[in-house]
């Protein structure tokens, strides 16, 4: 297991550096406080902290989480979880349930793992986008992420719920515009563990390919057994890449240093 504590962003030229001393990233820290809001709310709600599992939380999750059959046009689900089957109306707007959903967790440490990665790559991409720039994209790789989570399976009565759609799209992007940054990272297997930098053009393929493409492909293409939507961070990231080099492409051009041929001094190759 790969676990990021912090990026290092030595390797940018002096005066972006200098810059981004002076600059803070108001968006992301405003993003987190509304998740963590909306998780106090939860708690007020339920009544739980660890994971969300009683009938008030079901009744949360059906209200403002994304379900594939309701964003799909189903009036009422019919739901058994063992006890009998029994039904539940969808709500009134299922498209806005694709925002609200993001705002959304099923427990502490999911919404701590998140906020974790959007905590470490989103200050980078909020940079690079500009404030409002990015908060639009941010939504719209959450809505684009909860879309792929329904196509997976049009007829799912499973909520989607939680910010990983929208921070994959971010770690996507992260990986076009700052391929060489390093992220120092806790190596964890079994009893052995170890601090280490690792570039972001390592780390975040490992994260997708290990975390995500595996697992979907082991849980049959669809949702493990765990409740995690693969198909959502999966489509998230893919997203943010597209973002990403788009970007790149049109409104950026990296600095190179050292000789007419493009010699770059930091350059880990």
């Amino acid at each position: 297991m790969l676990l990021p504590i912090k990026d290092d962003n030595s390797y940018l030229d002096e005066h972006e550096r200098q810059a981004r001393g002076r600059w803070k990233p108001y968006m992301t820290y405003m993003l987190i406080a509304v998740n963590v809001g909306a998780f106090i709310f939860e708690i007020i709600v339920t009544g739980q902290f660890i994971d969300f599992t009683n009938g008030r939380a079901l009744q949360l999750f059906y209200e403002w989480g994304a379900v594939p059959q309701c964003i799909m046009g189903a009036d009422t689900l019919t739901l058994n979880f063992g006890s009998g089957p029994f039904s539940v109306e969808c709500p009134n707007n299922p498209l806005f349930t694709l925002v609200s959903s993001t705002f959304l967790h099923g427990g502490i440490l999911h919404l701590g793992g998140n906020m974790l990665f959007l905590w470490i790559f989103g200050d980078n991409i909020e940079y690079r986008f500009g404030r409002f720039k990015y908060l639009g994209i941010y939504l719209a790789w959450g809505v684009l992420a909860g879309l792929a989570h329904v196509a997976g399976d049009f007829s799912s009565v499973i909520p989607a719920v939680g910010a990983s759609g929208a921070v994959s799209g971010i770690l996507g992007a992260y990986l076009v515009l700052f391929p060489r940054a390093r992220i120092l990272t806790v190596l964890m297997l079994f009893f052995f563990w170890r601090m280490m930098h690792i570039q972001a053009r390592w780390f975040l393929p490992f994260w997708l390919v290990f975390q995500n493409l595996l697992p979907f492909f082991v849980s049959g293409f669809g949702v493990a057994g765990g409740g995690v939507a693969y198909l959502a961070h999966i489509g998230g990231f893919v997203v943010g890449l597209a973002v990403g080099y788009l970007y790149k492409k049109m409104f950026y051009r990296e600095p190179t240093y050292g000789t007419r041929y493009g010699y770059r001094p930091d350059d880990y190759r």
